[in-house]
């Protein structure tokens, strides 16, 4: 299985800071955000992590590829380039997918991450299950407790495991579940992102493709145990940020 983690968009509700450094790669607790999701992808079968970035940022991403390795990253790791210099030009995530998916020729199962991603838990959970329901495509979720954080996300609507329905930042969620841009998808899916993208639905978040994709096959939803917080913006970032400097992480 390959691992895709999306690191292509240009994070402009976090600016300034964005301008000179690219969110995933934002220190949380001394290392940068990326560095969480790959030592977590290093404890599973996964045969290779593809990082989909922008040129705007293809050096740092570079030179962090060539630190981990030197720090002892054993799985094979890949860093495909969008050819994008700033926002106006961005691909949106599900063409930065679908680019992906052809820059580095994935055939089989996969999964993708969102490089935005900051969690305790482990993708392993999500992984298991695909396996156990018969490769079922799969999203990671997580009970933000409130419909105040609610209005903020991607909401999913469950039945059991059965994903039954998705709104993208709801103004009345129906429920207080929220995607967490975590997706295991059957090698069934691959045509699909190209098939989304031909019918001139929106390239951009993920969470459009998902409510697509749950009109035309089933899906499943699977809790991402642990605590998890989408890095959004500069109040969410400092909030994390802070959290862990006060050594209550």
């Amino acid at each position: 299985m390959d691992i895709l983690i999306l690191c292509g968009g240009f994070a402009t509700r976090l600016e300034p800071i964005t301008l000179f450094v690219p969110k995933p790669l934002l220190p949380i607790g001394g290392k940068p955000i990326l560095d969480y999701i790959v030592d977590d992808l290093e404890k599973t079968d996964a045969d290779r992590i593809i990082i989909s970035a922008n040129k705007k940022f293809e050096d740092q991403f570079m030179y962090w590829i060539t630190n981990k390795r030197a720090r002892g990253l054993t799985k094979k790791i890949e860093l495909v380039i969008e050819p994008t210099l700033d926002n106006g030009s961005k691909f949106g995530a599900i063409k930065g997918i679908q680019y992906a998916i052809e820059k580095t020729g994935i055939k089989d199962d996969f999964m993708v991450i969102a490089g935005d991603n900051f969690y305790d838990g482990s993708v392993s959970a999500a992984l298991g299950y695909f396996e156990k329901s018969g490769r079922k495509a799969t999203v990671c979720v997580h009970e933000v407790g409130s419909l105040e954080e609610a209005r903020k996300l991607g909401i999913v609507e469950t039945d059991g495991n059965l994903i039954k329905g998705f709104e993208e930042k709801p103004a009345e969620p129906k429920s207080t579940i929220a995607s967490t841009g975590i997706y295991v998808y059957p090698k069934e899916v691959l045509p699909k992102f190209n098939e989304y993208l031909l019918g001139k639905n929106n390239p951009d978040a993920p969470g459009y493709f998902l409510k697509w994709l749950i009109g035309n096959t089933e899906v499943h939803a699977v809790v991402q145990e642990g605590e998890w917080f989408d890095i959004g913006t500069l109040e969410t970032y400092s909030r994390v940020y802070s959290l862990f400097m006060a050594g209550n992480k």
